[in-house]
């Protein structure tokens, strides 16, 4: 017991000064005060889920500063549900048990593994001061010890503390920073808790640059929260699924899960670079190589930031909500227009009415590009103040307009085929409709093709795919 006060007292009698190296004040002022004065009123339906985002993404931001360690890593984030066997592969990993295993939800907290010469581990409290651990002082307290005066709740490291970050020469990637997040749940299930929360799960993960994601092999196949949230991720990020406690099933039995695993999977439209079978109870058994072959594969490849792209999420959807809106002032304007220059003139009564509303079409129009100029602005000055301090400390972050040209080599399969239609004279009812089941065909299929795709496909193998489309068509 003294040495669990000890540590209590070590974590929490702070100055509540944040342990950072840089000033975040101006920042912290856009995020929590001017972004949402300024969206909130005229935004899409879906901004507080945006908002949200926008804000854990931040936060996995101020972790690349408290442990500047992570800064030029790519992170390989162990996704899945809770007790899926996510720290129990990394212990077996590493050959030692750095992380507590068997603990429940409130406990548990997302932990960060690089490779370093020495064994350190620090901890994140919720000050944001960073504190200097003993590894077997995270054992120590995962597990609780003591009662809350008050609510007599357990305290346990999830109380204490909002991240670990543990450093081991043990731990083979040198590039990679492994984040072992506690795992997902909803807020009706029995194993919710703050810190397994779907919706932080989602963003811890859609900020890696590779993920693994377990499925307990005694599960029988992927639960359909499975299915539903990879769905939810971001698609560019590769995904290696992994059958984990193996050694539950037989062998005909475990061949069975993974082949069905891997057929749902591709039947609802989920792509992942493999899915594996492992035990980390008994790993040379199964296909422990293999995953091992995976990471360090991603250990060599070149360390990508994707905190600029995750940032822009929020101001793209604005945008885009903004120009349909737009769209649909512009369109009902042009309406009216036309229906006034048609009206007779016998009918005043109409025609006050009329262009009252067209004066109101008017007035949006003019509000909605007000609206988008001043977002353009917002994340000027955004980017501009999150670069500066991304320089400071050596994170990656591209300009804005830099991410523009990237958003903006997005390519829309619909309009690829109605411009080929349109240049070919295919513009009668009949192709017409048929391109209308093709177009809503080709939506479905590339809805998460990303821009590497474009970008590889040369302007004659994207005419080659319009002609066999189209001669498709013809055949109909």
């Amino acid at each position: 017991m003294p040495n669990q006060i000890n540590l209590l007292k070590r974590i929490i009698m702070t100055d509540g000064t944040p342990d950072l190296c840089v000033d975040l004040h101006e920042i912290e002022t856009m995020i929590t005060k001017t972004l949402p004065d300024e969206l909130e009123k005229n935004a899409p339906p879906n901004f507080p889920e945006l908002y949200f985002d926008f804000k854990q993404e931040y936060e996995r931001f101020k972790e690349f500063i408290l442990f500047d360690k992570l800064i030029g890593r790519n992170v390989v984030a162990l996704g899945g549900g809770f007790s899926s066997g996510k720290s129990s592969f990394l212990n077996s990993v590493l050959g030692e048990e750095l992380l507590p295993s068997d603990i429940t939800p409130s406990t548990s907290v997302p932990a960060y593994l690089i490779h370093d010469k020495k064994t350190a581990v620090y901890g994140i409290n919720t000050f944001e001061s960073r504190i200097l651990m003993e590894p077997e002082e995270v054992a120590l307290i995962a597990h609780g010890f003591g009662k809350d005066d008050d609510d007599k709740t357990e305290v346990t490291l999830g109380h204490l503390l909002q991240s670990l970050f543990i450093a081991s020469p043990k731990q083979p990637f040198k590039h990679l920073a492994l984040l072992d997040t506690p795992g997902y749940s909803k807020a009706e299930g029995n194993s919710y808790s703050k810190k397994t929360d779907e919706k932080i799960a989602r963003t811890q993960l859609n900020s890696a640059n590779f993920i693994l994601w377990f499925v307990p092999a005694d599960a029988g196949t992927i639960t359909n929260s499975d299915i539903a949230f990879l769905r939810s991720l971001n698609p560019a990020i590769p995904k290696l699924i992994i059958v984990n406690k193996a050694d539950k099933l037989l062998p005909d039995e475990l061949d069975e899960v993974v082949d069905k695993i891997r057929d749902t999977l591709q039947m609802k439209g989920i792509q992942v670079v493999d899915v594996l079978a492992d035990s980390a109870e008994e790993p040379e058994d199964y296909d422990r190589e293999q995953i091992l072959e995976y990471l360090n594969k991603w250990d060599t490849a070149v360390s990508k930031s994707r905190f600029a792209y995750n940032f822009k999420v929020l101001f793209t959807r604005c945008k885009e909500y903004y120009d349909t809106e737009l769209d649909e002032a512009q369109r009902l304007h042009n309406r009216l227009s036309h229906i006034l220059a048609d009206l007779p003139s016998d009918n005043p009564d109409a025609e006050d009415y009329l262009q009252s509303m067209d004066r109101a079409s008017v007035r949006s129009i003019a509000e909605l590009k007000e609206l988008k100029n001043r977002l353009h602005q917002l994340q000027d000055d955004f980017f501009t103040e999150i670069k500066r301090i991304a320089d400071v400390v050596s994170i990656e972050m591209p300009e804005p307009s830099e991410i523009d040209l990237l958003s903006d080599k997005l390519t829309d399969p619909k309009a690829v085929l109605d411009a080929y239609c349109s240049q070919n004279g295919l513009d009668d009812v009949k192709h017409k409709n048929q391109r209308l089941a093709v177009s809503e065909l080709l939506t479905e299929v590339f809805r998460d093709v990303q821009t590497p795709f474009f970008d590889a496909v040369s302007s004659k193998e994207t005419e080659e795919t319009a002609e066999l489309i189209m001669s498709i068509l013809k055949g109909a």
